[in-house]
């Protein structure tokens, strides 16, 4: 709910901001300056202490009066006066001040004398700019800003063959549809991997490209995630794709997700095939189904239409062979075709730190075959091709159009859905990618500073005195990154922007702690965890790091901080922190991890998470805890111990083991 701040009815009203103050002190409501901000409840309750009901009718009866006789009087010195000038929306008092040729801190001075208490940096609404300028005799045009994609910045390349040169490639599918109407169920069954069971959340995390072996070229499938925080790497994978699977549940029905792939798939000019799942339920209705897609401007075949629908069930694969069919039917019709026979080029559908591999990029090849040993650049990274991997972890010397396929070799990560190009030789290809990175250093580079630390935040975002939340954000890998940044952003209201201060790959550490407390920022982690470092230096100054591996809590908790309603609660905390020296085999066991407790403290059948590089590769709890040749209860900081953990054995010297237990945060 907005509110208005004391001084402007202060104002309004022709009273001291003082009494305006004291009367809502003595009606128990919480202000403190008159800066705070009351809604219009309270402010009505503060007129009737100040003033009986009559003569605030009569004040705001003057006051109009008063105005419009102003206005009659000066009607004809305005006209002949004012001049209009082209302002962006959103302007702050800086940029307005550069417009005027002014001081920056005037224009604050003289909003601050209209009753808008604005930062220099702050964006104004438009009211608030027409107001400012209309003190200076001006008329604003307000003009939308002009939004510069990373797309604008570094250009496409684009190839022409001779048609004599084309062959047919595998299409590339992008399953799209609503959270929990089952894609990665039905790309589970067509590839007979189960990931689905192993996801937190029941949500698919991460992005991958999978190649099914079907008719004469295969199938590939590009698996994106389906929560709403995902829509940025969606849209990106439609622009990549050939055709969209469109899934719907037919218990559930056409829900806000289903809408949104659609939009994307029709922006991307891509062809959609619907797959009706769940059929096998009681309660389906394939048939509502058809019916309300039609309410989008999705009409299947047997309603008139030239949309190809398949009523399947992913969990006992009705239907799959008919929908591959289909698939293979639409492909063909396409026509889609590639030149096998020259340099490859592509895009990128993820990037991830490994350990042992370094920087890996899932790619998808669209022209050319790429080759081990091939140099190539994508946005402002290059690589040399040192080795790829398929999605069964198959070394692969060579790849054709339409496929996927694991690069590594990278000098940092790529971004998701930039194109990659094969060149002549590494130095072109680190040329490109400089000269990539000389664009793009502008770009997206911003840093922003809010009015208090974490515990004053939630009181002033309440108050109205805070207008920005801003955020520090670390994930796994880029293209989640990217989603979830995308996906924050769009929780800012009117009242409270969101500005991501810094977003990268990695786990937390000490340089994005510095970078937390020079712009008052929360950290956020996702799948990631702050090392020892990092934690400590936030704890003494205050820094809140929170960190998740399920979107709807962290969109929930950012959702939270926008409206000054984050509180403390009670959650899994780390209680001890292990590194791990050595790692050797015990009866019943299994694999042990011979460790050093570096602080805190360890406890039988705790919690725990298993970190490499900063990011979590495993969470369970310690079914085994030794002192030398005793089994025991607690080991405290500073001692050695034998850790075994539950249905985990690939631990390796240099990991870290994080103690998790119930505290208040």
């Amino acid at each position: 709910m907005s509110k208005k701040r004391i001084h402007q009815i202060a104002k309004e009203l022709d009273v001291a901001s003082a009494d305006v103050l004291f009367h809502a002190q003595e009606l128990g409501i919480e202000v403190k300056t008159a800066s705070s901000g009351l809604t219009e409840e309270e402010e009505e309750l503060v007129k009737l202490a100040i003033f009986p009901e009559e003569e605030v009718e009569e004040s705001v009866v003057e006051t109009v009066t008063e105005v419009e006789t102003l206005e009659n009087e000066n009607v004809e010195v305005q006209e002949s006066n004012i001049e209009i000038v082209e302002v962006v929306r959103n302007s702050s008092p800086s940029k307005i001040a550069s417009i005027l040729n002014m001081d920056s801190t005037q224009v604050v001075a003289d909003l601050m004398g209209i009753g808008i208490m604005k930062g220099i940096d702050s964006p104004l609404e438009d009211t608030e700019i027409e107001k400012i300028l209309e003190k200076y005799n001006l008329i604003p045009e307000l003009i939308d800003a002009v939004v510069v994609q990373r797309e604008n910045i570094i250009e496409i390349e684009n190839f022409e063959d001779n048609i004599e040169d084309l062959q047919v490639r595998a299409p590339i599918i992008t399953v799209m549809g609503h959270v929990d109407h089952g894609k990665t169920s039905l790309l589970d069954y067509i590839r007979n991997e189960k990931v689905a069971a192993g996801e937190a959340g029941g949500i698919t995390q991460h992005v991958g490209a999978y190649k099914v072996e079907i008719g004469e070229t295969g199938i590939t499938f590009i698996d994106t995630p389906g929560h709403e925080a995902f829509t940025h790497m969606r849209a990106r994978g439609a622009n990549v794709t050939d055709i969209v699977v469109l899934v719907v549940a037919a218990d559930d029905g056409v829900m806000p997700q289903t809408i949104e792939a659609i939009n994307h798939s029709k922006a991307a000019n891509v062809p959609i095939v619907v797959a009706i799942n769940k059929c096998d339920l009681p309660d389906a209705n394939p048939t509502k189904i058809k019916a309300d897609l039609t309410k989008y401007g999705i009409v299947t075949e047997d309603l008139g239409g030239d949309v190809q629908a398949v009523e399947v069930s992913a969990i006992k694969g009705t239907g799959v062979d008919d929908l591959l069919e289909t698939l293979a039917l639409v492909a063909e019709i396409e026509e889609l075709k590639a030149n096998y026979k020259t340099e490859a080029s592509g895009y990128i559908v993820e990037s991830r730190m490994e350990v042992g591999r370094g920087n890996v990029a899932t790619v998808i090849v669209k022209r050319g075959t790429l080759k081990q040993g091939d140099f190539l650049y994508a946005g402002q990274a290059f690589c040399r091709v040192k080795s790829m991997f398929d999605h069964t972890n198959s070394q692969k010397k060579t790849v054709e159009p339409g496929s996927p396929i694991d690069l590594i070799g990278w000098d940092e990560s790529p971004i998701a859905g930039d194109q990659f190009v094969v060149v002549k030789n590494q130095k072109e290809a680190k040329a490109k990618a400089e000269e990539n990175k000389t664009k793009l250093k502008d770009f997206d580079n911003s840093s922003f500073s809010v009015e208090s630390r974490m515990s004053d935040m939630m009181k002033l975002l309440q108050e109205g005195e805070l207008t920005t939340v801003n955020v520090i954000l670390k994930a796994d890998t880029n293209g989640t990154v990217e989603a979830i940044k995308d996906g924050i952003t769009k929780l800012a209201n009117d009242d409270v922007k969101i500005q991501v201060v810094h977003a990268a790959v990695g786990g937390v550490v000490l340089s994005d702690v510095d970078l937390a407390s020079a712009t008052n920022s929360l950290i956020i982690g996702f799948n990631v965890r702050p090392d020892s470092q990092a934690r400590n230096m936030a704890q003494s100054k205050g820094i809140d790091i929170r960190t998740y591996n399920i979107i709807y809590e962290l969109l929930d908790d950012i959702s939270e901080a926008v409206l000054g309603q984050m509180t403390v609660k009670t959650e899994e905390a780390v209680i001890g922190m292990v590194e791990v020296k050595t790692t050797f085999r015990a009866p019943k066991v299994g694999v042990v991890a011979g460790s050093v407790v570096t602080e805190g403290r360890v406890e039988l059948d705790a919690k725990a998470r298993l970190l490499r590089a900063g990011v979590v590769i495993y969470e369970g709890t310690i079914v085994s805890l030794r002192r030398f040749k005793d089994n025991v209860n607690v080991v405290n900081e500073g001692l050695e111990c034998g850790i075994g953990l539950s249905d985990y054995k690939d631990i390796k010297e240099g990991d870290t083991i994080e103690i998790l237990g119930e505290v208040e945060v």
